[in-house]
């Protein structure tokens, strides 16, 4: 309900052009008529600027340049002094969204909500509540100072195309880019998806998807996540992406466990003790601590300890022959698969 001076608004003086609610009623007829053929159903109030960014550090304390920074509420008031062309010089507006209190002289005022928070955004139903679109994009000056902005569907057209754009790389990524049986799933133990070996192509990939569609939702607020992007890039299978999916196989068949006391372990053998701020992501924490340059021999008596003959008999992607046998102290250029394979078994599984 809309309160003008008081009174409510009575827009059926829309019919009487010497009612004093005349001038009101047909500025706001003309202004839902507009709000309607530009946005049909809803209108989105944005905060221009919002969500901002800023530099930051991962928990490991190395720095990000640019991660989100958390938005502080604002507050709205449902009412304002304003001065509104053709509409009888100042008046004081107020948009009642709960019961209105009544007031001497047959005067109406606010209720309890006095005023509404936004944080990023703030949806108006156009049908539920036409009221506050109005007050929002004609009578608050929160609009007029552009501390507020209303989402225009043109200009912010290409923020939806990204989205879509988004959802289509998944889907290419998933559905298309992984036919091979052996990529599948050697990229979906990278993302941490579990027990690979137990599941059919097609569920693996719907897991998957569902999986990077989460990551890029929470890769919003934290820029370490991996989502769509980097699983592109990623497929190209980099020595981080072989080191994720070969932990999680060791995990599957219960060669590599963690405890709740942030131990990994091979057995009764600590490997390493995760820190009390990685505790949410051990995996991911295993996995760059064993990547660190300092830490080469580490990784190198960590693949010792799981790998073995049968895994090796079974390795069929020509990359994990390739990083396994940098780990050994070469490099692949020019080398023969044989003399590849042939250097791997003895650096890995020695005979006797």
């Amino acid at each position: 309900m809309l309160i003008i001076n008081g009174e409510k608004l009575e827009t059926n003086a829309l019919n009487d052009s010497k009612h004093k609610h005349y001038d009101f009623a047909k500025l706001y007829d003309t202004t839902m008529k507009e709000l309607r053929s530009k946005h049909r159903d809803y209108i989105r109030f944005i905060r221009p600027g919002y969500p901002k960014r800023c530099k930051g550090a991962d928990s490991r304390g190395f720095e990000l340049p640019s991660m989100m920074k958390p938005t502080e509420v604002l507050s709205i008031p449902l009412s304002a002094n304003v001065y509104l062309e053709g509409t009888m010089g100042q008046n004081t507006w107020e948009c009642c969204l709960d019961t209105p209190k009544l007031l001497p002289g047959n005067l109406w005022g606010l209720g309890r909500k006095r005023r509404i928070h936004i944080k990023d955004d703030y949806v108006v139903d156009l049908k539920k509540s036409p009221d506050l679109a109005f007050f929002l994009y004609k009578i608050s000056p929160f609009i007029k100072k552009n501390i507020i902005r209303m989402e225009d569907p043109i200009f912010d057209d290409k923020a939806i195309g990204d989205v879509n754009y988004l959802i289509t790389q998944r889907k290419q990524a998933v559905w298309t880019m992984l036919e091979d049986d052996k990529k599948l799933r050697t990229m979906a133990r990278a993302y941490g998806i579990s027990k690979v070996d137990d599941k059919q192509p097609n569920a693996i990939k719907q897991e998957l998807e569902v999986l990077l569609e989460k990551n890029d939702k929470l890769q919003k607020t934290n820029p370490i996540i991996r989502g769509t992007k980097e699983f592109l890039e990623e497929m190209h299978f980099t020595d981080g992406t072989l080191l994720r999916a070969f932990v999680q196989r060791n995990i599957d068949e219960k060669k590599l466990s963690y405890s709740i006391d942030g131990r990994w372990k091979i057995g009764d053998k600590i490997i390493a003790q995760v820190p009390a701020n990685d505790i949410k992501r051990p995996a991911e924490w295993l996995c760059s601590y064993l990547m660190t340059g300092n830490n080469e021999d580490k990784l190198k008596e960590f693949l010792h300890d799981l790998l073995n003959r049968e895994y090796l008999d079974e390795l069929k992607l020509e990359k994990e022959w390739a990083w396994l046998y940098k780990l050994s102290g070469e490099n692949p250029a020019f080398k023969k698969k044989e003399d590849i394979k042939a250097r791997v078994y003895e650096t890995f599984c020695p005979l006797g």
